[in-house]
Parts: structure tokens; C-alpha cells; sequence
């Protein structure tokens, strides 16, 4: 599903010119998260862009995305990279991004998505932004029809298997295949929110 050829890309561009068509699930471009906004990040704003991306300084992003096995940063290449793939930044009520997260691997059929490549700016962090986050994007996805949401972590990532399990986000498995990482190998765990 994440196609790295330039016809993904094309696509990626044509299913972001208008998100409200053809895509599941349906979701607004902008809704409330508790104290905060989710907003759709689709690349057409480079001012945004570059917000966002600054809510995780170069000096930790080492320490953020450590779990990452892909780098979603810079973002352009990263929205672009899969026409599926829904990027939201998380808005604090003065406007300014304080997080990010991503869908993907939507399937209508199931009613499941994905939510995954979320992170919190590392001076937000235990502020609640997170919480606030999930909680936002359960009541659009459940709205929306989503009764499943899938998320997967790295066995050794504690924090993100705590915050799973805080937002009522059930173990499922331990994936068999390996979680490789340009340094390393792990191991993904995955978890699931019924809606």
C-alpha cells in the first residue's frame, strides 16, 4: 500500500485535491479534539508544513522517532508517498501544532483503519495532548463507521503501549515477521480499539 513509484504519488496527489470524495472514511478536514483541533494536513500549505514539522526539534528527533521504522519527516514526501494515507495535525487552541498522526490501511469493507506515525511535540508531552488526540479521532472515525481501529508499536516502545492501553486500546498479537529498522531488528505488537 505505500508505493514509493511516482504514478503513487500522482495518485496520492489526485485523492488529496479533493478528500471528501471517493475516500474512507469520510472525515471532515477539521474536528474537535478536546482542547485541541485535528486539522487534515494535505501538503498545500508549505507555512503549515513547516509547523508542524517544527513540533519535534532536529535535536530530538532522534529520541522521538526512535520506534519510527520510517521517518515522517519532512512530511511532503511522506503525505505524498502513499495516495491512501490521511496525515492530521494535532492544533492547540492558539493555532499552533502541538502533534501529528496518520491513517492508513483503511478497509471499508471491515469498517478497520490504522492509526500510527503519531507524535506529541517532545515539550507537550504528558499534557494530555495524546489522550486528547485518541479521543478525537475515535468519535470521527466511530461517526464516520469505523468500528475497528488498528494500531502497532514496537514491543520495546513501553510509553506507546501504555498510552494504547489508557485510550482502551486492547493487546491482540505479537507479529511474527520482524520489525527492522535501519539499526536494528524488533519485534511489533498490535493493538485494537472496538468502536
Amino acid at each position: 500500500m505505500n508505493s514509493e513509484a511516482a504514478s503513487g504519488a500522482d495518485k496520492g496527489a489526485d485523492a488529496r485535491a479533493d478528500m471528501s470524495v471517493g475516500v474512507w472514511p469520510d472525515l471532515p478536514d477539521r474536528f474537535p479534539a478536546g482542547d485541541y483541533e485535528l486539522q487534515l494536513i494535505d501538503g498545500s500549505d508549505p507555512q503549515f508544513v513547516a509547523a508542524v514539522e517544527a513540533t519535534v526539534a532536529p535535536e530530538e528527533r532522534a529520541e522521538t522517532f526512535h520506534y519510527f521504522t520510517r521517518l515522517p519527516l519532512p512530511l511532503g514526501p511522506f503525505i505524498a508517498a502513499d495516495a491512501t494515507r490521511r496525515v492530521y495535525a494535532l492544533v492547540g487552541e492558539d493555532g499552533s501544532p502541538v502533534g501529528c498522526t496518520s491513517l492508513y490501511d483503511c478497509e471499508e469493507a471491515r469498517r478497520r483503519v490504522t492509526l500510527g506515525f503519531t507524535w506529541i511535540s517532545p515539550n507537550r508531552r504528558g499534557s494530555g495532548a495524546n489522550a486528547a488526540l485518541k479521543r478525537g479521532m475515535f468519535d470521527a472515525l466511530s461517526a464516520a463507521g469505523v468500528r475497528e481501529v488498528w494500531f502497532r508499536a514496537d514491543v520495546l516502545n513501553a510509553a506507546s503501549r501504555r498510552s494504547l492501553e489508557k485510550a482502551g486500546a486492547q493487546f491482540s498479537h505479537i507479529e511474527a515477521a520482524p520489525r527492522v529498522y535501519p539499526d536494528r531488528v524488533s519485534a511489533s505488537v498490535y493493538y485494537l480499539k472496538r468502536l
